[in-house]
């Protein structure tokens, strides 16, 4: 006699007979290949992320396996734990039970591990060779996925190291440079190849490119700050956001001890010029911004970590004006903005006139969007009126054939995660194109969302999460703020994860005692036992 049969189509994968079975005759499929269907995480994220399966191979200590599974399916896993806005923990189906599971610093901690190994070169397979231009995350996705499937892929930056905004945009305390150099390390043991300071424009153009190449990606990113006409942008003091980064990155702006620093703008870019220059010695920062600052578009997490480093945010302010004396920047007046949107919904600021105001300030940044540099492309290559390239939504193949374009350059200013989906897009229809087959074909087709998510008799436990530096310790030092998870923290939050979805089997069933345990215990009475089964004595002491 033995446990008969798990009902994949009653069962929802919640555990609770793996973990109360006393001769441990279960095991959970979180494949389950046949069903076609995906957890709320994997569908919200960008990427397309399998978290059910790595997750649930941190929980059972097979941290190898875990990043076998980063490996196909998220190639900067080190980065975008750390960077990313985590859209799947909003989606989690844990929300609905004690709270989502720390998915983003589960990633860093196997992403960690990841660039922790030893590189290893891909299989040629492919003799068709592939250029991507732009070394930020959608071409480096891009390139990954390229060389992994055996094409030689050759990457063009115009900057002295690869990156892209990675390198140049994001700061240390974000991004510290050794993560994204060892995930670079990792992409030229690939074979990938960098080809650095090689910008395109008259030395090297596009159609350069494509005698040489047999298919090409465009991923230059939106790598210059958006310019507004403003009375006294010309004063010296008056910065633009990217390109401040940029040379705090590159190391050309060493201090601003002292100063008064106001920055324009309520996005990622603002909150990171604001931190970076804190970091740098100046006197005050305050962050003035269109919205409010319940309602600024920059992450909840970077406006928190402003506010505890004593940065000061105004919303509902504009600017109108640069002041200054004798050619210095002495301060910005200021508007009311009483609406950022129209009733459509687009952006179209309104302001109440007689609602002015002036701060004072020896440094102002303006960070308030971003552009492309799009002077390399030919012609026949079509662009958008927001200054895009224009590409094909499904395949993003652009105007030209063999030329496929993805990241900020197509979408305009996007998260990281967005730009490494972009870049896997790119990937499979450029594979398809080098082998001849329909670029389009099963490509529009959803996935299917997992319906019956676990809830009733899950064992809460609470969320980990990991320390951060204090306030008062980071707030002049690019030492990165958030640490990561230790091993018992990663694994403790991976249990968490209730694999929605995934189906338990009978890894066993020789093994089985008759207990009934499982039977009795199922929420979804999933589980049949023998119909010869017999109560035992044992029950007795339950």
């Amino acid at each position: 006699m033995s446990i008969e049969t798990v009902d994949p189509d009653l069962c929802n994968g919640c555990r609770l007979c793996l973990d109360t079975c006393p001769t441990d005759c279960f095991r959970l499929d979180t494949l389950v290949a046949e069903r076609a269907e995906q957890p709320p995480c994997q569908i919200a994220c960008p990427a397309g992320t399998d978290m059910r399966r790595y997750l649930y191979l941190v929980r059972e200590g097979m941290i190898d396996e875990a990043v076998d599974i980063l490996k196909e399916c998220l190639p900067l896993a080190s980065i975008t734990g750390r960077v990313c806005p985590h859209p799947c923990e909003t989606a989690c189906a844990r929300n609905d039970v004690d709270g989502a599971v720390n998915i983003n610093s589960v990633e860093r901690y196997v992403g960690d591990r990841w660039i922790a190994e030893t590189p290893a070169p891909a299989r040629l397979l492919y003799a068709a060779k592939v250029a991507v231009v732009g070394s930020g995350p959608a071409g480096l996705a891009c390139a990954y996925f390229l060389a992994r499937n055996g094409y030689p892929v050759t990457v063009f930056e115009s900057m002295r190291e690869p990156g892209g905004m990675l390198k140049y945009g994001v700061p240390d305390f974000r991004l510290p440079r050794n993560v994204l150099t060892a995930q670079i390390d990792h992409l030229r043991a690939m074979g990938i190849q960098f080809r650095l300071n090689a910008p395109l424009g008259k030395a090297m153009s596009l159609d350069d490119l494509g005698r040489e190449y047999q298919a090409l990606f465009l991923a230059v990113g939106a790598s210059r700050s958006r310019r507004i006409e403003i009375e006294g942008s010309e004063l010296d003091g008056v910065l633009w956001g990217l390109e401040f980064l940029r040379d705090v990155n590159d190391d050309r702006f060493d201090s601003a001890a002292g100063r008064k620093v106001v920055v324009i703008g309520g996005g990622n870019v603002a909150m990171d010029t604001a931190l970076t220059v804190n970091r740098l010695g100046a006197r005050s920062v305050s962050i003035v911004c269109l919205e409010s600052a319940e309602t600024m578009p920059a992450y909840p997490e970077e406006k928190r970590q402003a506010l505890d480093e004593g940065i000061v945010i105004d919303g509902c302010w504009g600017p109108k004006r640069i002041v200054g004396r004798n050619g210095k920047v002495t301060g910005v007046e200021l508007v009311r903005c009483t609406r950022v949107t129209d009733d459509q919904g687009r952006f179209a600021p309104s302001f109440d006139e007689d609602q002015t105001m002036l701060v004072e300030a020896d440094m102002v940044i303006l960070s308030i969007g971003q552009q492309a540099d799009l002077s390399f492309l030919p012609d026949d290559i079509h662009t958008t009126g927001n200054g895009t390239i224009r590409t094909d939504p499904l395949t993003l193949q652009t105007s030209r054939a063999g030329v496929f374009a993805g990241g900020d350059v197509v979408s305009g200013s996007a998260t990281v995660v967005e730009a490494i989906g972009a870049g896997k897009r790119a990937a499979v229809s450029i594979d398809r194109h080098l082998r001849f087959t329909d670029i389009r074909a099963d490509r529009d087709v959803r996935a299917k969302r997992v319906m019956s998510t676990p809830k009733h008799g899950v064992t809460r436990i609470a969320r980990q999460d990991p320390p951060w530096l204090s306030a008062a310790g980071r707030s002049r030092t690019f030492a990165e703020v958030k640490c990561g998870f230790s091993d018992d923290a990663a694994r403790l939050e991976a249990q968490r994860c209730m694999t929605c979805g995934s189906r338990a089997i009978i890894a066993y069933p020789d093994d089985c005692q008759m207990c009934m345990f499982c039977e009795r215990d199922c929420p979804t009475k999933a589980i049949y036992v023998s119909p010869d089964r017999t109560v035992l004595p044992m029950m007795a002491w339950r």
